[in-house]
């Protein structure tokens, strides 16, 4: 994957952005999963937006932005899925 892609595939989405302005997480959950690989679901969306709002359970850890990334929807599926495994 090319650099410029994966800087892209980063940036929140411009539908992401307005969720995540207006409070809306459930909406700003559904537009990350929408940009995140197929295998994520909105719920793994809806724990990296949680996260990235500091709304986290003490054993979890927050990620380093205010707004969740694909990445961050992906490492919380890949961490949901090395559980089951």
């Amino acid at each position: 994957m090319s650099a410029e892609r994966k800087e892209h595939e980063e940036r929140p989405s411009a539908r992401q952005m307005l969720h995540w302005a207006t409070g809306d997480r459930e909406a700003e959950a559904k537009a990350l999963a929408d940009e995140a690989d197929d295998e994520v679901t909105e719920a793994d969306a809806e724990v990296a937006v949680r996260r990235a709002h500091g709304d986290t359970r003490a054993e979890e850890s927050p990620i380093d932005t205010d707004v969740a990334g694909t990445s961050d929807a992906e490492a919380v599926h890949e961490a949901k899925s090395s559980r089951r495994s």
